[in-house]
């Protein structure tokens, strides 16, 4: 068995990120809230909404990052990162919730009717910052979520980059009405936001469930087997085989097993140095985390590296 343990500098780029996204979220808020005060607009609500959720989301996964960065212990010997799945899933829960929130309002809007929108041009301004701050704060999320292995700044920079296309639909309703004068482009823009939001609500929760669940990553799936394949066909260390090749990642750790299939005759001594290499070598390609190899000999009478009588 094969063990990396996470560098606490990755850890510590994670929250940094995910405090700083708390701190965008807020000055977000703060642009959208002025220009829905000043406008009156549906569709700066549905947008100033959903920066709350950008807050709460980010504060949690602040929260999920430092808590799956504890060791594990005894009551959790697979350590605490399936926390930043939760985060995720909760974040879904929000976003959806926002939907739900916004398309109600959007259709009072519609039964009690449209009042004209004031001051446009400076509603316009304060959402343009917000959508230039989010659009920024998203990109460097996903980067840092991607290069820790942090599903919850994954999922973080995600939303922050749907909220950027939200604003961008909210900016455009905008310039519509003011150039049009019909009040309601901006409901009809506010409630595509809604619709939005519910589905990507969905897809944001659905991923930290299946994640939850125990879900392969199929970029790890074929760069295991990839490494695999490649000592079976030749590279040293060779083996005969392999199967049952399974793992799952909580958080930024992995959880790897494999079976290699070795010559019936090769020395245990050896073929521990064998599996040895090939757990490092799997857990170099994919990250931190224990990759355990469990050695069989090998039964195939066809078997061209047993016929050759390495032992």
């Amino acid at each position: 068995m094969a063990t990396r343990t996470p560098d606490p500098a990755v850890s510590r780029r994670a929250r940094a990120a995910a405090r700083w996204a708390i701190a965008v979220g807020v000055a977000g808020f703060g642009l959208k809230l002025s220009g829905w005060l000043l406008t009156d607009s549906d569709a700066v609500f549905s947008d100033a909404l959903e920066s709350i959720v950008n807050i709460v989301a980010s504060l949690g996964a602040f929260f999920a990052i430092r808590y799956a960065d504890q060791p594990p212990d005894e009551e959790h010997p697979y350590g605490h990162g399936p926390i930043e799945f939760v985060s995720a899933l909760f974040e879904g829960v929000l976003i959806g919730v926002a939907g739900v929130v916004i398309l109600t309002q959007c259709a009072q809007t519609f039964y009690r009717g449209r009042a004209p929108l004031e001051s446009i041009d400076l509603g316009l301004a304060l959402v343009l910052a917000s959508a230039l701050l989010n659009g920024i704060a998203g990109i460097a999320l996903l980067r840092v979520g991607r290069a820790t292995g942090s599903e919850a700044l994954v999922g973080d920079g995600k939303h922050l980059l749907s909220d950027l296309w939200t604003t961008c639909a909210v900016v455009a309703g905008l310039v519509a009405v003011k150039l049009t004068g019909h009040a309601w482009i901006d409901t009809a823009v506010a409630t595509a936001v809604g619709v939005l939001l519910l589905v990507v609500g969905a897809r944001v929760g659905l991923r930290g469930l299946s994640a939850i669940l125990g879900r392969q990553d199929e970029a790890d799936h074929r760069e295991i087997t990839r490494i695999l394949e490649e000592h079976r066909q030749g590279r040293e260390p060779r083996i005969c085989s392999f199967a049952s090749v399974r793992h799952r990642h909580q958080g930024r750790v992995h959880f790897i097993d494999m079976h290699l299939r070795l010559p019936r005759g090769m020395s245990v001594a050896d073929s521990h140095e064998v599996a040895s290499a090939i757990e490092h070598e799997v857990l170099e390609a994919v990250g931190d985390g224990t990759a355990t190899a469990h050695v069989e000999p090998c039964g195939d009478a066809q078997c061209p590296r047993c016929r050759g009588g390495a032992g």
